[in-house]
């Protein structure tokens, strides 16, 4: 028995509206799960490929939507199945399924050959028969702006992805699967355990040695060999899934390479993965790329440790680089719409993950902002609260993530990237923006013209937004600037090997406290002593013959000799300072600061080598390493007259008062500690002269001298961080740090 109209009105429902007839989208097919003692039905938009989960009840009003029944009708019906369904349940659940685009009004009344669009796994796609579309109406027809906006959407998402198939993945997984399908089998799993075990035990025990290797990777000229090695890993990937879905009877989609930001990802189309019952299958399909990839790190892992130095130890450790910790930090991220997200979605039982947590968190959000009533969930108990858990971490991840791509290829891109760059900001980050704000701003209409509750909220927090976008624009960074520091001996004299020789004598110890002038160490170089007698002789002979020309009269022939004889005598003086110098002298005051001195005795030292330094412990300096980026902050830190303080390793804090900065700026490591190789903070390269180190970039020096009793606080060879105002704003420090990223 129909109920009367008066229920209508006082639920706040029209009769019009319940007059409407609803039918689900032919495209929605529906699949049954059970599991944890209660039953679900899985709903796949075969359009867009999302999937939505419903619950029985829900299910059950689903079926009753069949293009044929007025939302009146539905009410009904389920008051007669027992449902306790109010008319304005029923109109929320399908202004759901519309904004959702799953079910629309029907606005003709179907014929009796038409069917209800639901196709569920127990019966087959139903037929249905449509009447002829209408032309048109001119108001209906969208306007010259309307045709411009979704052009110019379709052009900017074409330069952020492209997605090129290029091959049947269905044709290439019944090709592989009688080869490569034991691979998935329980005994293939238990090996592969087995395998990537002692894989990961290996690279834990040999961490050192396989770090070296690793850091290889960087090579330029190892690119073109690692580009080749991803190229292979992620086809074997993706026919990890194909191979796998087709073992468990599941048609394999299009095989082909997507372009996110000029990034090449290579995919498989296994959507239909979804329709099997069993939830182990449907992870192992996901997890099958990351399965093959890690066997074949395992497999590399296992030939790097048995192969000698060598190309293919190297080799062997960029495949372990690439399918392993690269793979599972890029694949196996739950927070990344890959095969970890689908994992994880299997495991929680909740389809649409992220679009579920995300719609629950922009609704929380709302609710914060604005006092919108938070709208009924369709996740429940723990669930709901995993999803909003998943969303706020997986936009906190994407935003870092897209932002570091945008950058990225911004700035290897050039003019292209930057065009690029404005076009994902403008996808990503404008439009969303504005249609939220043009919801938000339409909830309610105002009130003549006062603004309505909602627009109040959006005018108070955007001025706030506006306001501290603005100070950060123009106010100068409370934050600091960090400069590099190490302390050194002032004046502190290094002696070195003159010549190649052997220590003969040494006649101090460390600690020894000497005078300038005093006698150090001897060394011995019988060459030197064996061609400087050889010369003597030489110009002795010169000069006998320049006398002898002289008196014959031959005056030209006793110029040359005596050119000569001069030239062996310029010679033998060179040779006499290198003599010379093979005795070290102390050309200061202080103390011997070099350990161990005595092991040198009888050891043979090349030119260039430290023999030992003497310095005075009293007298210590602060070299502070200024980039050039840094140079005007600290040029005005120093006009000041301010106080540095220095923070150094070991939780030493110290004091000194600002200098001037050297007037040029050098490439040259000014002390071994602040090399990045040596735990410093400053990158070095192998310099093209020579086979010692040099700064990356050029950098200017200051040095700060320390009192008596603040030298003997400290060591030389202390790193740390001298700190000075920042003269940038807000947004230039936080630009600069993304862009050195």
């Amino acid at each position: 028995m129909d109920r009367p109209n008066t229920d209508a009105k006082q639920t706040g429902v029209s009769d019009h509206a319940m007059a409407v007839v609803i039918q689900i989208d032919p495209a929605i097919e529906f699949s049954q799960r059970s599991g944890g003692g209660e039953s679900a039905y899985i709903a796949n938009d075969r359009r867009t490929g999302k999937f939505y989960r419903f619950g029985v009840r829900e299910y059950h009003v689903v079926t009753l939507m069949d293009g044929r029944r007025t939302l009146d009708e539905i009410c009904d019906q389920l008051q007669r199945d027992g449902l306790d369904w109010t008319k304005v349940d029923v109109i929320a659940f399908v202004r759901e399924l519309t904004q959702h685009q799953l079910a629309s009004a029907v606005t003709q009344q179907p014929t009796e050959t038409q069917q209800g669009g639901i196709v569920a796994r127990h019966a087959g796609p139903a037929h249905e028969t449509r009447s002829a579309p209408k032309p048109a109406n001119k108001k209906n027809q969208p306007s010259a702006r309307g045709r411009v906006l979704p052009a110019v959407l379709r052009i900017m998402g074409g330069l952020l992805s492209q997605r090129f198939a290029l091959a049947d993945g269905d044709r290439v997984a019944a090709r592989l699967l009688p080869t490569f399908g034991f691979v998935f089998s329980p005994i293939a799993t238990a090996i592969w355990v087995v395998v990537v075990a002692l894989g990961v035990g290996i690279v834990w025990s040999h961490s050192e040695a396989f770090s070296a290797e690793v850091r290889r990777v960087f090579d330029q000229q190892l690119w073109i060999v690692l580009a080749g090695l991803w190229f292979v890993l992620k086809i074997v990937h993706e026919c990890g899934h194909a191979v796998c879905a087709k073992r468990h009877g599941v048609r394999v989609g299009k095989m082909g390479v997507m372009f996110f930001l000029f990034a090449p990802l290579a995919y498989v189309d296994v959507t239909d993965a979804w329709k099997l019952v069993r939830r182990r299958d449907r992870v192992q399909i996901a997890l099958a790329g990351v399965y093959a990839e890690l066997a074949i790190g395992a497999v590399a892992a296992l030939l790097w440790w048995v192969c000698p130095v060598g190309f293919t130890k190297h080799l062997a450790a960029q495949v372990f680089l690439v399918a392993g910790p690269a793979t599972l930090l890029v694949n196996a991220n739950p927070l990344l719409r890959l095969d970890g997200y689908y994992v994880l979605s299997d495991l929680l039982e909740i389809p649409n993950l992220r679009a579920q947590g995300r719609s629950r968190l922009g609704a929380i959000i709302e609710y914060a902002l604005f006092q919108i009533p938070l709208p009924a969930s369709r996740l429940v108990g723990w669930r709901r609260t995993v999803a909003v858990a998943h969303a706020f971490c997986s936009v906190i991840f994407q935003v870092v993530w897209m932002s570091g791509l945008v950058i990225a290829i911004s700035a290897w891109a050039k003019g292209l990237g930057i065009i690029i760059a404005i076009a994902a900001t403008v996808m990503w980050g404008v439009f969303p923006l504005m249609r939220w704000i043009h919801r938000i701003w339409t909830l309610d209409p105002m009130n003549g013209w006062r603004f309505n509750h909602y627009q109040r909220r959006m005018i108070a927090f955007g001025s706030a937004v506006f306001l501290a976008v603005h100070y950060a624009a123009v106010s100068t960074s409370p934050l600091a600037r960090r400069v590099p520091v190490v302390v050194r001996f002032q004046n502190e004299q290094i002696a070195r090997a003159p010549v190649d020789a052997f220590v003969s004598s040494i006649f101090v110890r460390c600690g020894d406290r000497v005078d300038r002038g005093t006698l150090l160490m001897e060394l011995e170089q019988p060459e030197l002593i064996l061609k400087r007698d050889q010369l003597m002789d030489r110009r002795d002979v010169e000069l006998a013959k320049s006398i002898q020309f002289r008196q014959r009269g031959e005056v030209a022939m006793s110029k040359v000799a005596k050119e000569n004889a001069e030239s062996l005598e310029r010679q033998l003086q060179e040779i006499g300072e290198q003599i010379d110098s093979l005795r070290v002298i102390a050309n200061r005051e202080g103390k011997i600061t070099s350990p161990a001195t005595d092991h040198l005795l009888g050891s043979f030292v090349a030119q260039g080598d430290e023999l030992l330094r003497v310095s005075d412990p009293q007298e210590k300096e602060v070299l502070a390493i200024v980039a050039e980026d840094s140079m005007e902050a600290y040029k005005k830190a120093s006009a000041d007259g301010r106080n540095a303080q220095i923070r150094l390793r070991g939780g030493v804090v110290i004091t000194a008062p600002l200098k001037d900065l050297q007037p040029s700026a050098s490439r040259v490591l000014p002390h071994p500690a602040l090399a990045v190789t040596a735990g410093g903070p400053l990158a070095v390269q192998v310099s093209q002269h020579s086979d010692s180190s040099e700064l990356v970039y050029s950098q200017l020096q200051s040095v700060l001298p320390l009192d008596a009793l603040t030298s003997l606080s400290v060591e030389s060879g202390q790193i740390g961080r001298l700190t000075i105002p920042d003269d940038r704003t807000i947004v230039a420090r936080l630009w600069e740090h993304f862009e050195t990223k």
